[in-house]
């Protein structure tokens, strides 16, 4: 269980279109949709549709990630906290839904993969536990 150990990020919560969308609107501070399709279309030399984007970009502001601002008649976008704390609460998020879906079955498994654990890394997601939010 090496990931662990490691820093989740955007791409651990997000697919693979929406947490570049999320990197660029982070790396520009604010981002509109046509600011982040042409960002994109240079750096991925893909060519997305704009209502790709646009679409991507409107789920992403429901789920909390991104938060918008009406500016004429588009939206700027902007990030809705810093990466660590958006992760966190996605993966939080992601956690409780698979509880709710298979109830004990799901916590029996997390149980079985905490005792695999070697203790050195039982006692550091001990102390990751006891953190206050």
């Amino acid at each position: 269980m090496d990931g662990v150990t490691r820093t989740p990020q955007y791409e651990d919560v997000l697919g693979p279109l929406a947490a570049a969308i999320v990197r660029e609107v982070n790396a520009r501070g604010e981002a509109s949709v046509a600011d982040v399709l042409a960002s994109l279309r240079r750096t991925q030399g893909r060519d997305h549709a704009y209502t790709t984007i646009m679409t991507v970009m409107a789920r992403l502001h429901e789920r909390g990630v991104l938060v918008r601002e009406r500016r004429g008649r588009q939206y700027v976008y902007r990030p809705a906290a810093p990466e660590t704390e958006l992760v966190d609460r996605l993966s939080g998020l992601a956690v409780d839904r698979v509880v709710e879906r298979y109830g004990s079955a799901a916590l029996r498994h997390f149980a079985i993969r905490l005792a695999d654990l070697d203790p050195e890394t039982r006692r550091r997601l001990t102390a990751l536990a006891d953190e206050p939010e």
